[in-house]
């Protein structure tokens, strides 16, 4: 019986070729789309699970409130050696300083590599990162001791022992290679290509590490096995009171800590500087529920389709029946050689997804692969989903067809063309509701991140080469450097600053003029030089900027944006006071600025933050970073003249930089592929959509052959004809947009709700999907019909 229903199977398949084609080519798309997307969706999920201990690990964030909320993945360097002392549920905790640009030198040859960061040594006790060299209870307890990765290991001693060996960082230091680590995954939150021991930072800076105002230091705690870290939570406010209650009562000030599973940090953070871009879990959700629809729309092909040539099968149907097979019987043959075009397809999609797979990574920045071997889960998974697919696309089918009543069929009286039309309208509305839908939101992301690109931030960051990370004894030379590179030819302006935007933001805490001592307010502040300001293209609303000639400017004046002019509620803020706060220690009458300009307000972050208030300070010793203005023409030459002069400046530091645009417009990249993958799965949809309205609109000129023919001889025009054959699936495209429409614009909507500066959902774009959607179907439908349409009438009148 087997052989039987497989034989009948093969004939029909091959006997139909164009639709099996369309049946199998449509479910193997179907099936590469799911399986990209689910090996995303799984690339994501599995972010820091790696760590052998990942379910007790959590990091220590905090929620303060100064004057202003303070929402942050830091916490204050006491706190972790404070909590393994004070709680028995914390096992060990490690503090990480964030990885940044650092140059590195070594036997005459420096590099500026990234990644480079500081970390207690407990680091390797919490988190799984294997040493492949050197002793992981001692690598990072010595200052000046530096842990480092194969990768860098290789590119710097090639075949020699890396440990013992000197590297010198940034010009200032020379550290020893105490351990080699395995590279980090790229499935890891945080990555670093060398990590310097926390101690170094103890002995430099020996305050900072004892100072319980400070937030800078990302913190782990190890809890111990079968610990309750929500219990745990609820001691931190008495903890919180104890070391820094003396600080926060007298200002009214709260400071909340709290933990932060591992295996959450990647998908469910929404911090402003974080150790890297964190995913979304709204993401997950969203490319998870467009691998489902776009292999419903595959499977909505076949029902379709095999409903639709019931006729073809309705005598073979009555005939079985008469002759006694059972309904039971004749579902699972149908649901055979639904199975088989599922096994078929699944083959097709193997060697669709080898082909994919480069493009897909390139696109979400991966590096996804197919190892059948090293993920023995895969070879299950892809003929479960086979399976799931096969029964999932011929139930219906099975159904139906096996419902035929053996009388009226082969007597002539059941009609093919009514029966089930209703259902296989609903199932091509429900294909292009999901097709107009993910254009929509193809269009709403575009649109975005347009608006975000070409916003107006407060200062002009086209044509801005940025010198970033100087050390110390380049601050010291900054004003003859910045001379020096202001005399190259194609230089327009040069200017220094402790942060460039884009790249971070440092908050404190001030008293503005009319607050009292228990009202301070959080404010971003920001270090430079008197040039920056007009290097940056930013524009005074009022009164002046800094200047070099004016020595109150560097010690008693300050700038501030026009939002803390109105948060504070200051018609007219110049000259207007802010007293700086006093640290623990200090002695002495505290320090007091006087506001002498309003800079219009500028995005130090990405248009998802608001901007917040700001204080900018003259501090040529805060200086890090020098930014340069260069005239849009001849660009390469005026780079070229940049950095021979800066080889003669600073020989033993290699010409560093970035472009501000690039760096600034870096911070929308998530949704930049995020729209690119939309739009090619809102392709790939539409196109399978296609593929059954093709096969749908071959099968009705089949079945309507004569009438055509007929209507020909009558005198009826091929525009009538193509437009009799077309109207209809018109209609089920025009139901899909009303049905689509408002779906579309509550997820677009939602989408929007993590930016607080964003666009306003057009009627156009409503307009443009379901115009596209539309053109598209009468593309499909119409190649069918005007082929019908200019068939010979002689010729179609003999059909049958």
């Amino acid at each position: 019986m087997f052989r039987n229903y497989l034989k009948v199977a093969l004939r029909n398949i091959i006997r139909h070729k164009g639709y099996s084609i369309i049946h199998v080519v449509g479910l193997a798309i179907g099936m590469t789309c799911c399986i990209l997307i689910l090996l995303w969706v799984q690339d994501e999920l599995s972010y820091d699970r790696y760590h052998q201990k990942a379910d007790r690990i959590y990091r220590l964030c905090l929620d303060a409130n100064i004057g202003t909320q303070l929402w942050a993945p830091v916490a204050m360097a006491p706190a972790a050696p404070a909590m393994i002392e004070e709680f028995p549920e914390v096992v060990n905790a490690a503090r990480i300083v964030k990885p940044e640009r650092a140059s590195v030198t070594y036997q005459g040859k420096t590099f500026q590599e990234q990644d480079v960061g500081y970390a207690d040594n407990s680091i390797f006790d919490i988190f799984t990162f294997p040493l492949v060299s050197g002793d992981p209870q001692t690598a990072l307890t010595t200052p000046y001791s530096v842990v480092i990765t194969e990768e860098m290991a290789e590119k710097y001693f090639g075949d020699q022992e890396p440990v013992g060996k000197i590297l010198r960082l940034d010009d200032e230091a020379d550290f020893t290679v105490t351990g080699v680590v395995k590279n980090v995954p790229g499935n890891s939150h945080f990555s670093f290509n060398m990590l310097r021991s926390l101690e170094t930072v103890a002995r430099e800076n020996p305050q900072l590490m004892e100072a319980w105002i400070t937030v800078r230091f990302y913190t782990y705690l190890l809890l111990a096995e079968n610990s309750d870290h929500q219990q745990l939570e609820q001691k931190f406010a008495a903890f919180v009171d104890r070391h820094m209650g003396d600080f926060l009562n007298p200002i009214g000030g709260t400071v909340k800590l709290f933990l932060q599973p591992l295996t959450r940090i990647h998908l469910y953070s929404d911090f402003g500087g974080d150790l890297s871009a964190a995913g979304d879990i709204t993401n997950v959700y969203l490319f998870s529920a467009i691998a489902l629809f776009v292999l419903l729309i595959a499977c909505f092909n076949f029902v379709n389709l095999a409903t639709a040539r019931s006729a073809t099968r309705a005598r073979e149907v009555g005939m079985r029946k008469a002759l006694g097979a059972g309904r039971g019987k004749l579902m699972a043959q149908f649901l055979g050689e639904s199975l088989i075009y599922s096994f078929i397809s699944i083959a097709l999609a193997c060697i669709l997804l080898e082909m994919a797979l480069p493009l897909f990574n390139s696109v979400a920045q991966r590096e996804l692969s197919l190892n059948y071997f090293q993920r023995p889960w895969l070879i299950p998974g892809l003929l479960g989903l086979a399976l799931v697919v096969g029964l999932l696309a011929g139930c219906y089918p099975a159904f139906f067809l096996s419902s035929f009543k053996p009388v009226r069929v082969l007597k002539g009286t059941w009609s093919a063309s009514a029966s089930g039309s209703g259902f296989r309208r609903a199932l091509v509305v429900a294909q292009f509701v999901i097709s107009i839908a993910l254009i929509v939101g193809t269009i709403t992301i575009y649109n975005q991140v347009d608006f975000m690109r070409d916003k107006k931030l407060g200062f002009d960051k086209e044509h801005v080469l940025v010198i970033p990370g100087m050390n110390q004894a380049v601050r010291q030379s900054y004003p003859s450097i910045r001379d020096e590179l202001a005399i190259i030819p194609g230089v327009k302006a040069v200017g220094g600053s402790s942060l460039v935007p884009g790249r971070g933001i440092t908050k404190s805490i001030f008293f503005p003029e009319g607050f009292s001592e228990s009202q301070p307010q959080t404010m971003d502040y920001l270090l430079v030089d008197p040039d920056y300001i007009p290097t940056m293209g930013m524009e005074i609303a009022a009164g002046r900027n800094f200047s070099a000639h004016l020595a109150t400017d560097s010690s008693e004046s300050a700038i501030i944006n026009q939002t803390a002019a109105r948060r504070f509620g200051w018609d007219n803020p110049i000259g207007r006071t802010f007293r700086l706060p006093r640290l623990p220690g200090d002695e002495g009458e505290p320090l007091i600025v006087t506001v002498i300009g309003v800079v219009k307000d500028f995005h130090m972050t990405s248009l998802h933050h608001k901007i917040e208030p700001q204080i900018i300070f003259y501090d040529m010793s805060g200086v890090t970073n020098i930014s340069v203005r260069i005239a849009p023409e001849n660009i390469i030459h005026t780079m070229d003249l940049l950095k021979e002069e800066w080889n003669k400046i600073n020989p033993q530091r290699p010409f560093d930089y970035f472009f501000m645009d690039e760096s600034f417009d870096s911070q929308y990249r998530a949704e930049e592929r995020l729209g690119t993958i939309t739009f090619y799965f809102s392709v790939l949809a539409i196109f399978i959509g296609c593929l059954g309205l093709f096969g749908m609109s071959s099968h009705t000129v089949e079945q309507r052959t004569k009438e055509i023919g007929v209507r020909k001889v009558l005198g009826a025009t091929i525009a009538g004809i193509v437009l009799l054959l077309s109207k209809e699936f018109t209609r089920w495209v025009a139901v899909a947009n009303i049905i689509a429409w408002p779906a579309a614009y509550l997820l677009a909507d939602r989408w929007l709700e993590s930016f607080a500066y964003r666009i306003s959902i057009s009627w156009t774009t409503f307009v443009l999907a379901g115009f596209l959607a539309l053109s598209i179907a009468l593309i499909t439908v119409s190649f069918q019909a005007i082929r019908a349409a200019l068939a010979n009438p002689v010729e179609t009148l003999r059909y049958e």
